[in-house]
């Protein structure tokens, strides 16, 4: 009996090797990043290609199936994310695309991974994104919350904290656009008045007309929906009108940019807020642990590293448990392996074994608990910060 015990063990210890070593020597699988390295989005597109790049180290250490990063520039435009998807897609035959920022590319590079048949995987807000696909046949995937979510959680914080009233001014764009709108209904229902939303047009000189407007509703607080170039000259015109209410704005619109562009004595007041990474969580540690080394910063300060990161962890589980890069079956893998039941991993070196083994799995990340819906979508995690000094410190949300 021992022996049979012991051949066995062999066995399968030898099978293990052989398939370690078979990944080792099959050819990389080519991984697209389409980041916004240059643009509105360029303060987080180099952080997001660091931590995608730690993630694929992390992978290809684990002994599974070896990812290669193609790294292309959307600079934040639709026309050069689509030119950059063609180029990954059809020179580069990646088998899938990670990290598109700004709704609008986003929404420009899905059609084409759709009929590329490869999964998509964003940290864009649209709700429209929710919405390309029917249900259970879901290929594109936000590591990130809905617009509509974070408005939600972001409306009922703000009423609880006393402002009555806001003004809401945004940008036309369709990453703004839908935060300012969505924001609208939320507060609403949530027993607050919006005196009026403003929209203006992007990439303008000047928004003196816009503020002007703003200015004479004397609200409670003003909640900007922008971009940091766009939000620097609101937030300076607003001030040399003598503003008398602070601004609310999302974090990749107020951050370190725009509190220089605008000064510190400006800025300080202001509150921000965005989705947050789970600092205590094990694999936030080990991104951490890389980030900073790299760059004497924190991952906490790019929370689309802290999602891009494990954007890569996940599709890396989805294809060992798909067998296969087809994009309908990697999405229904994403789903099972991001959601409960199945045992708690942090990482793909964690879940590799166990998805041998046929086990379920539910990976845990830098962002915490990653479960995706239906509609591809996640549930935020969501933290508020004000300026003081000249300095983002985080006031609810986690740490």
């Amino acid at each position: 009996m021992k022996m049979r015990v012991y051949v066995i063990t062999a066995v399968v210890a030898l099978v293990a090797c052989v398939v370690s070593t078979a990944y080792s020597q099959a050819p990389p699988i080519d991984i697209g990043a389409i980041l916004p390295l240059t643009g509105d989005g360029g303060s987080y597109g180099p952080g997001m290609q660091l931590a995608m790049q730690v993630a694929v180290d992390e992978v290809n250490k684990a002994g599974g199936p070896q990812f290669r990063l193609r790294v292309e520039d959307d600079a934040t435009t639709p026309d050069q994310g689509v030119r950059a998807a063609h180029k990954l897609i059809d020179v580069n035959h990646v088998k899938a695309i990670v990290g598109t920022w700004a709704s609008s590319v986003t929404l420009a590079v899905a059609p084409l991974t759709q009929a590329a048949d490869i999964v998509e995987m964003n940290v864009s807000g649209s709700p429209k994104l929710s919405t390309l696909q029917p249900v259970g046949q879901r290929t594109v995937f936000r590591v990130n919350a809905t617009d509509e979510a974070l408005a939600a959680a972001v409306a009922k914080t703000l009423y609880r904290q006393g402002f009555k009233s806001v003004t809401i001014l945004s940008n036309n764009a369709a990453g703004t656009i839908g935060l300012g709108e969505n924001f609208k209904d939320s507060f609403t229902k949530n027993g607050g008045t919006v005196l009026s939303m403003i929209v203006y047009p992007d990439k303008q000189s000047s928004y003196t007309s816009e503020v002007g407007k703003a200015l004479a509703t004397k609200p409670d607080l003003y909640l900007l929906s922008c971009y940091t170039p766009d939000g620097i000259l609101v937030v300076k015109e607003a001030y040399q009108g003598h503003a008398t209410a602070k601004f609310a704005m999302p974090a990749w619109c107020l951050n370190d940019d725009l509190i220089k562009g605008v000064g510190a004595n400006v800025a300080d007041g202001d509150i921000a807020f965005d989705l947050v990474a789970v600092s205590t969580s094990k694999a936030y540690k080990r991104l951490n642990a890389a980030y900073n080394a790299k760059t004497g910063k924190d991952a906490f300060d790019n929370v689309y590293a802290v999602h891009v990161y494990d954007a890569i962890h996940l599709l890396a589980l989805a294809f060992q448990k798909a067998g296969t890069t087809k994009s309908l079956v990697v999405g229904k893998a994403l789903i099972q392996v991001s959601n409960p039941p199945g045992q708690e991993i942090t990482s793909f070196a964690e879940g590799l074994p166990l998805l041998r083994q046929g086990k379920s799995v539910h990976y845990v990340g830098a962002s915490g608990p990653i479960e995706f819906n239906a509609q591809g979508d996640m549930a935020p995690n969501v933290g508020i910060f004000k300026v003081e000094n000249g300095k983002m410190v985080l006031k609810t949300g986690s740490q």
